[in-house]
């Protein structure tokens, strides 16, 4: 066990001596049949020792409690029901002073809040009233008589006891007033003399109560130490010169009326008590009070003075200037001295600013332009003015003024606070500005896109008449003079014919994105075969394919036959030879494509997966961007305009379907078109065949 325990049990068991004591003492120098004892200490010594030491010993310690008093009882020849009913008084006494008083309380208990010390005296009543009802219940069934005088006379005992012991040793507000030499010399001198008249009284003469005064100035005024020790001396002097028989309250008589009891000593002492525990109370919260408020005005003047760009300008209501703060002082130039009391605020500002607003308002020119809103009782309202330094440059200034009010609510002044916005009015202004800008440049870009759109659909347009009559021109030329040609003329004749088809599909892929960008891809749906559209795809790629090298591999479902769709079939078959026909640009010669269509419960998806170069994953994010050609195009020379993507998923978005791609670089890519199918649902579809595509 280490020192500090057993300091503790030592302490804890010299005080249940002390407790025996003082109950065997009370017991056997009272002489009063019926009414116990006149003063009661020993449970005062309880609690004051059971809130010095730990929660966790007071069932014990009010346990001990009862059990030494109950000893003491019997000791001094109480009869044995009454012991047992003042230990078991005692102890309920003991457990809900200490219980109460440390109740909401972390450590100590206190006494420094009107909740500590509504707290302390509902306990001290509690268990005042607690004790002397236990006891004055049993000696009503044991001797067969009226309560009233029992429970009046022991909790005026038990209460003052509790009163004037407890707070000499609780935690209590330390902020006492400094007081002078002569101060203290002049009360000290005057309690003499209250001492002297009490002593000099006889019982007809309250002069006794003359001490009140003495001991509610020692509570506001001096420490609060100061304060208790005071209030135990006199009142301890009290009860001796009652047990002697000097001052106003003698000893009480057996036949003592209610009336005497409440005229007698312990309850001089009960109010001598609350009076002074009051008043310490009251004084503590009220300095606590004034220090919280000295500390906010501290911190209120420290804020206001570092406001460098905020200044607060009180006025009265004629509108002179009554506080010009530091933060003023340096936003406008001027020292408080030159306008508090002498000027208004009208000087900071710009004069043509002023006379506007008042023409606006319909008042005259006047501060009032300034305070109107406030004036009309309207919610307090920000405005933008223009302020003139002192040296002349202009400011921009944010003002709100508010009322100011006195005590009964009327209003004496306004004060207005005033913030410097000139940087952030600058820079709003040249964001507004900025913004106006971008506006313009947007609207001027949305204008060059629609001219190069009507450009690309004219120029498109103009191109492909031209066209059509070259490709039927040269068919005309193979076809009608084909056995005239020599081999190279026929071979100049395919390169034209070849040339011209693909320039026609340039002009194709142009006139879509065209319409695409002017409002989305119009297409026509009708009752359209899946299969169809794929296998001329993929036949019109197969000599393509052949003359590159790879090999092209069609699989489609064993049933159903068709796959129906409500689509556009020029379209639909146009994104598939685009898909297949990237495939095999992309496959060096000896690789593979293979094209497979697959049907779901509601949907129909069409995959493309080739072995070629696949996409480099840096530029993967931009494949479907407008004129997008990727790295390994661009490296091995392959032809294109990297607009075929961009049509393919815009005519799968048309279909509201979706396209969507996978890819190593070197390994190849697989892109997979997702298509809503027909509403009526098809029949389960079988493992998918291989179909051969035509040479």
């Amino acid at each position: 066990m280490t020192r500090f325990p057993l300091r503790r049990a030592a302490a804890a068991a010299l005080a249940a001596v002390l407790v025996h004591e003082l109950a065997r003492t009370s017991l056997r120098h009272s002489a009063l049949d019926g009414l116990v004892v006149q003063w009661w200490l020993s449970s005062a010594v309880a609690v004051v020792t059971l809130l010095l030491l730990p929660r966790g010993a007071l069932l014990l310690g009010a346990a001990t409690t009862g059990g030494v008093v109950g000893l003491a009882a019997a000791i001094t020849g109480v009869e044995q029901v009454l012991s047992v009913a003042l230990a078991l008084g005692c102890t309920l006494e003991v457990l809900l002073v200490v219980g109460l008083a440390r109740r909401g309380t972390a450590g100590r208990a206190r006494l420094a809040s009107w909740s500590d010390f509504r707290r302390w005296f509902v306990a001290v009543v509690a268990g005042s009233l607690a004790c002397a009802s236990t006891i004055a219940f049993v000696e009503a069934i044991h001797h067969d008589t009226g309560p009233w005088r029992v429970l009046t006379w022991l909790s005026l005992t038990h209460g003052s006891a509790l009163l004037l012991v407890l707070p000499l040793f609780v935690a209590r507000e330390s902020r006492p007033e400094r007081v002078s030499t002569s101060e203290v010399a002049l009360h000290l001198g005057l309690l003499a003399v209250g001492a002297l008249l009490y002593g000099s009284a006889s019982a007809d003469q309250p002069v006794g109560y003359l001490l009140l005064p003495m001991l509610a100035w020692s509570a506001s005024r001096f420490p609060p130490s100061w304060a208790a020790a005071e209030l135990y001396a006199v009142s301890l002097a009290v009860v001796l010169a009652s047990r002697a028989g000097v001052g106003p309250f003698g000893p009480m008589h057996p036949d003592a009326s209610l009336v005497d009891m409440a005229a007698s000593a312990q309850t001089f002492l009960a109010v001598a008590g609350v009076t002074s525990v009051t008043f310490v109370v009251a004084m503590g919260a009220l300095r606590a009070s004034l220090h919280r408020i000295r500390e906010d005005e501290v911190r209120l003047g420290h804020l206001m003075e570092s406001a460098d760009s905020t200044a607060f300008v009180a006025t009265d209501l004629a509108g002179v200037v009554t506080w010009f703060s530091p933060g003023a002082e340096r936003l406008t130039g001027y020292q408080a001295e030159e306008l508090v009391g002498r000027r208004d605020p009208l000087l900071l500002h710009d004069p043509r600013e002023v006379l506007s607003r008042a023409t606006q308002l319909g008042v005259g020119y006047g501060y009032a332009v300034v305070t109107d809103q406030s004036r009309a009782g309207e919610p307090t309202g920000t405005r933008d003015w223009t302020y003139v330094h002192r040296d002349g440059h202009r400011l921009t200034v944010s003002v709100s003024v508010t009322v100011v009010r006195d005590r009964g609510g009327e209003v004496v002044g306004h004060l207005s606070v005033v913030r410097d916005v000139t940087d952030r009015r600058a820079a709003e202004q040249a964001l507004v500005q900025a913004r106006d800008k971008d506006r313009e440049t947007i609207e001027r870009m949305r204008q060059l896109d629609q001219a190069k759109n009507d450009f690309v659909s004219a120029v498109s347009h103009e191109l492909r008449t031209p066209l059509t009559s070259i490709i039927g021109y040269t068919e005309l030329l193979r076809s009608e003079v084909a056995e005239a040609l020599t081999p190279a003329q026929d071979h100049l004749v395919e390169k034209i014919d070849r040339n011209s088809e693909r320039l026609l599909h340039l002009v194709e892929d142009l006139l879509t994105l065209a319409r695409v960008e002017e409002g989305g891809l119009r297409v026509d749906k009708v009752p359209t075969d899946l299969v169809t559209a794929v296998r001329g795809a993929v036949e019109e790629m197969a000599h393509a394919a052949r003359k590159g090298g790879v090999a092209l591999e069609l699989r489609l479902p064993e049933r159903p036959s068709q796959v129906l769709l409500q689509a556009d079939p020029h379209q639909l078959e146009r994104l598939v030879l685009n898909l297949v026909g990237n495939a095999v640009k992309f496959t060096p010669a000896g690789g593979r494509v293979d094209v497979a269509v697959h049907v779901a419960a509601d949907e129909a998806l069409v995959e493309v997966a080739d072995t070629g170069v696949g996409i480099p994953e840096a530029e993967q994010a931009q494949l479907f961007a407008r004129f997008f050609r990727s790295s390994t195009a661009t490296q091995n020379a392959i032809q294109g305009t990297g607009l075929g993507l961009s049509i393919v998923r815009s005519i799968a978005e048309a279909h509201g379907g979706d396209i969507s791609f996978t890819s190593t670089p070197g390994s190849g890519t697989t892109f997979v078109f997702r298509v809503p199918v027909d509403p009526s649902p098809p029949e389960p579809a079988a493992d998918a065949e291989p179909v051969e595509v035509p040479a």
